[in-house]
């Protein structure tokens, strides 16, 4: 499953844009005294626009004006965002704020910042060793530029989960495709057990493994009773599937 930043974006922004228009001006009161903050600004640009899909929303940074800005007024102080619009090549929005104090309005401030689409993907909760396998406890999530994510980053945990780390791995960094591997079923070192298979015929002897194997691998080992090499295919954990010995061959 793989994301496609361009045409993400172009859909959220085409709908955010055609919803602003339609849009009903968010409000919000100031005490007085109490000054602007972009934390209020950027609640009332996000009350305005339209829930983004699952996993998916925008990060706002408010560049115009600086706040915060100081409030002199001795009364509260009404707020009404109106004129929302979105640039969908400059991932940037513009919007009026009219202030109004006892129903008379007071000033209208222009309003102007980055509208940048996030997506939300598995991350490891804490670092992976090389070789370790992922378990559902062990990810997270993280919210990451869309236009930052690399064409094989994972972005369902079902992509995940009953791998394991091929190296050594960041805790809260996206996984991409070749940080993970099948499972490991055999490790070099490991006593497993030899399954010889002819005419019907199944017949079992014990061998050290001399490489890790993933199921389907062949692999090599060698048998611990005539400590002659062999090589058979990972067949389940510890288990390999041998035809004949190498010397044979």
């Amino acid at each position: 499953m793989h994301h496609a930043p361009a045409r993400f974006l172009a859909l959220l922004l085409a709908v955010l844009i055609a919803a602003a228009g339609t849009a009903r001006a968010e409000r919000a009161t100031l005490a007085p005294g109490e000054p602007l903050t972009a934390a209020l600004v950027r609640e009332l640009v996000e009350a305005a626009l339209p829930a983004p899909p699952p996993g998916k929303r925008l990060e706002l940074a408010i560049a115009e004006p600086k706040l915060p800005l100081a409030n002199p007024s001795d009364r509260p102080v009404l707020l009404a965002l109106d004129a929302l619009e979105l640039d969908e090549a400059r991932q940037r929005f513009t919007a009026k704020l009219v202030v109004r104090v006892e129903d008379r309005v007071t000033g209208i401030l222009g309003l102007a910042g980055s509208a940048r689409p996030l997506v939300e993907v598995p991350a490891p909760l804490q670092p992976l060793r090389e070789g370790q396998l992922v378990e559902p406890g062990l990810l997270g999530t993280v919210w990451v530029p869309e236009s930052a994510l690399a064409p094989d980053v994972l972005l369902a945990a079902e992509e995940i989960v009953g791998r394991e780390a091929g190296r050594r791995l960041a805790a809260g960094r996206p996984l991409r495709e070749g940080d993970l591997r099948a499972p490991r079923l055999v490790r070099k070192g490991e006593v497993v057990t030899l399954v010889f298979q002819s005419g019907g015929i199944e017949l079992t002897a014990q061998a050290r493994a001399l490489q890790d194997g993933a199921e389907g691998e062949r692999i090599r080992a060698v048998n611990l009773d005539s400590e002659r090499p062999v090589s058979g295919v990972v067949i389940g954990r510890r288990r390999l599937l041998v035809g004949t010995t190498e010397g044979a061959q």
